[in-house]
């Protein structure tokens, strides 16, 4: 628009501005549009309509005019980086943010892993990081891209509140819920607690977006995906697991114990099968992590064959994989029945929010005291977890009670010494990132979400202040309750 045209808007309250009609006809902009806005050094504003593509045909386009860009070429990353710009690849914010990272990465602050994640928190596409990184997966990335489907207690009212919660599967990994309700600590805190059983982590979230739940306990990435496809008060309210809780196991004998995970990626599965839980779960996503991290591809590479989980072992004993990634206890009974620990993920990736408690925002405003008393009671069974690792051990053995005994007792230590059973309920922030990370890669987030916005730690944290140390406190351990657990098969 020339300066005889130019027509002056006004700024109000939180920056907000309104477009002339003629400067938006003139630009094609319609509601819900993008706009770019850029500072120029002499004051000026430069407004820049921008096109939002799905991410899939992002990545396909971008994948397009990046072939003329060699990842091998001298230079490294400052320069591919700086292409990238020019070409209008990055938006100018983004690059400028990128540009630090490199330097940050060039000085040595940051790992590869590091430098990867805070790149995908930036919002950076996984074919761009190939072309940055000159991985063989910049052409060929080895992997599909999924598409997107999706303070004050009250008092206690005049009858105890009942509450439902819906577990992804009985998984030793949801101990402190089992220890909750064996040890008496829901009892204690005067709520009743129905633990239904869903079979899959989309079905026990499922479950409490019908209403048919309180509480789902699985993966928080359900919880995540359902916040970006419209249900805003999806939240985490707790965790459950706090541990990348994945152990390779294996009955070849030729196959070696490895803690190095690019060892483990591309030497111990090149050219076999490995066994895993079906995508988007965090199997699946773990070894996607890895191969790109050390440039290897699924079903390129090696084999994954895909079973439904806790049952990731039976295809190594059909001999129809070779290796198969599992949770405690199923790793440790398969061990127990023959094989042999390969890896285990949780040495690499430490805090990690494996499983969390989810629910809707407006269940926990609408029931503030069953709330508290829930997050309350797990707060107490993970500390009482680890002040009586024994104890722990036999609640275990009283649910897992169709398996051998000793097999469960080495696979609750096992929980216990790797902090797989957090010692606190709070969400730990950078347990919380890691998760991020890994789903922004593999594409089932469309976004990084930091923890603010989808995580709500007051409860969590009113209990541990409230709490302290109970270590300090107990004299002893408690009687299990004698009624039998409330869970219902589904």
């Amino acid at each position: 628009m020339s300066p005889e045209r130019s027509e002056t808007a006004h700024v109000r309250s939180n920056g907000q501005i309104t477009l002339p009609a003629s400067v938006r006809r003139v630009a094609g902009l319609q509601e819900g549009d993008v706009v770019e806005c850029e500072a120029l050094d002499d004051g000026s504003v430069l407004l820049r309509p921008v096109a939002m593509i799905d991410r899939v045909e992002a990545d396909l386009m971008l994948r397009a005019e990046s072939k003329g860009l060699d990842p091998d070429a001298p230079g490294g990353l400052r320069e591919r980086a700086a292409e990238l710009a020019r070409r209008r690849l990055l938006p100018p914010l983004t690059g400028r943010r990128l540009g630090e990272l490199i330097d940050r990465y060039e000085r040595g602050e940051l790992s590869r892993r590091r430098f990867i994640g805070h790149a995908l928190i930036l919002g950076l596409p996984v074919s761009v990081l190939s072309t940055l990184l000159g991985t063989n997966l910049r052409a060929d990335p080895g992997f599909p891209l999924p598409g997107l489907v999706a303070n004050e207690e009250a008092p206690p009212p005049a009858t105890r509140p009942r509450v439902r919660i819906s577990q992804a599967f009985h998984s030793l990994l949801y101990l402190p819920l089992y220890i909750a309700e064996d040890a008496g600590f829901f009892d204690e805190e005067g709520v009743d607690v129905d633990l239904e059983t869903a079979g899959g982590g989309p079905e026990a979230w499922s479950t409490v977006v019908a209403g048919l739940a309180d509480y789902s306990v699985h993966d928080p990435v359900f919880a995540v995906r359902a916040h970006e496809r419209g249900t805003t008060d999806a939240v985490v309210v707790g965790t459950i697991c706090a541990g990348q809780a994945i152990v390779a196991v294996s009955r070849d004998e030729a196959i070696g114990r490895t803690q190095d995970p690019a060892v483990f990626i591309t030497e111990t599965l090149a050219g076999r099968t490995v066994a895993t839980q079906p995508e988007p779960d965090s199997q699946w996503a773990m070894l996607q992590f890895l191969g790109f991290l050390y440039g290897v591809a699924m079903n390129k590479d090696y084999a994954n064959l895909q079973v439904p989980i806790g049952c990731e072992p039976q295809p190594v004993w059909e001999e129809r994989a070779d290796v198969a990634l599992a949770f405690p206890p199923v790793a440790d009974i398969a061990i127990a029945e023959g094989m042999h620990e390969v890896f285990d993920a949780s040495s690499y990736f430490g805090p990690f929010l494996l499983s969390a408690l989810c629910s809707r925002r407006r269940y926990i405003q609408d029931h503030p005291f069953a709330h508290q008393a829930v997050i309350t009671a797990l707060e107490k069974a993970a500390q009482y977890a680890h002040a009586f690792p024994g104890e722990a051990v036999r609640i275990a053995q009283r649910q897992f009670s169709d398996a051998d005994p000793d097999t469960i007792a080495s696979a609750t230590l096992r929980c216990l010494q790797r902090n797989f059973v957090a010692q606190h309920i709070a969400v730990d922030d950078e347990a919380w990132r890691e998760n991020g990370i890994i789903h922004r890669f593999v594409g089932t987030l469309r976004t990084y979400h930091e923890l603010a916005e989808i995580v709500d730690n007051d409860a969590a944290l009113h209990a541990y202040r409230s709490l302290g140390n109970l270590a300090l406190t107990w004299s002893g351990p408690r009687a299990l309750a004698e009624r039998p657990r409330k869970t219902l098969s589904g």
